[in-house]
């Protein structure tokens, strides 16, 4: 017995039915672009299969930027399940990405034919163009297995701001991560050479997880990558590290949380260590606005799904 699934290409295809089989997993995949038209940037590819779709575009920057809501319908990712997710700015456009809530991935069925869950993101950003990837975070269930994958690639003068916090177990609830697997791998490629390249595996009761050196008992972490030419990386370094000492000082809002920044070339780190989404939030959020207008010349301006 199979399972249907469907598939629409929102430039005007017809959807039409996919097969699958039944406790296979989901396997979804999206795929998006945005191209420059004049002065404006507009989505030129919208094509899904599965759940993963898109909410209707905004633009409230002007037309110039499209701030674009990725929505994952069954809220949970489960054993078997795959995410593709695709995405491209062309030559000047410039995109915002998003999620309207966290994205949980849940523990893993023994018994399934594929335990693991996997989640694989492509984002391509041409020359003069600026992509803005920033899901809400990731909430990781005891005895989950998940597998992602993150491959950025950029041409010429291209902008990546890219975002990830992930909360591990559910602490409130006195539910820690102690069994389970997250293997992760991001590549950042820049006019076909690889520029950057970091891979990760976590398991339940590792010793990474109270290690001074990795996170210290807390349960959630964070990282902000950006990566633009040299001399603005290093504005955005001095930029944040002047708001690290702001908020240690007590001369503006409190940032909480173990966080640093630093520079490579052509590309700012930003790591966080906390207790948890909101307060990893407040920090990769005011770190970004210190950073946006540097990056790709706008002031932030916060999609209005984070305010609901």
């Amino acid at each position: 017995m199979n399972a249907p699934a469907w598939r629409c290409d929102e430039t005007g295809g017809a959807a039409s039915p996919v097969t699958q089989p039944v406790g296979a997993g989901w396997h979804a995949s999206l795929d998006l672009a945005f191209a420059r038209r004049g002065e404006a940037t507009i989505p030129v590819l919208r094509s899904h299969r599965g759940p993963l779709r898109v909410q209707k575009g905004f633009t409230p920057e002007g037309p110039g930027l499209w701030h674009q809501v990725i929505v994952h319908p069954p809220g949970g990712i489960a054993s078997g399940d795959r995410l593709d997710i695709s995405v491209v700015a062309h030559e000047g456009a410039r995109a915002l990405t998003t999620s309207p809530g966290a994205a949980k991935w849940y523990r893993a069925n023994p018994e399934a034919a594929q335990p693991v869950a996997r989640q694989s993101v492509r984002l391509s950003v041409a020359d003069g163009a600026s992509l803005e990837w920033l899901p809400l975070e990731t909430i990781v269930f005891d005895g989950a297995v998940a597998d992602w994958s993150t491959r950025i690639e950029l041409a010429g003068s291209g902008t990546l701001v890219g975002a990830d916090l992930v909360c591990l177990g559910r602490p409130a609830s006195g539910l820690r991560f102690m069994t389970g697997e997250i293997r992760s791998r991001m590549e950042i490629m820049r006019d076909g050479r690889l520029v950057f390249v970091e891979q990760a595996s976590i398991e339940g009761q590792s010793p990474i997880l109270t290690a001074q050196a990795g996170l210290a008992g807390l349960p959630a972490f964070a990282t902000l990558v950006i990566a633009a030419s040299p001399d603005a990386c290093a504005q955005m370094v001095g930029r944040v590290r002047r708001l690290q000492d702001e908020s240690r000082s007590g001369s503006s809002d409190h940032l909480p949380g173990d966080w640093a920044i630093t520079a490579l070339s052509g590309l700012v780190v930003l790591r966080w260590r906390g207790e948890g989404a909101e307060a990893g939030w407040r920090v990769l959020r005011a770190a970004w606005a210190a950073c946006r207008p540097i990056a790709i010349g706008r002031e932030a301006c916060a999609p209005r799904i984070w305010a609901t």
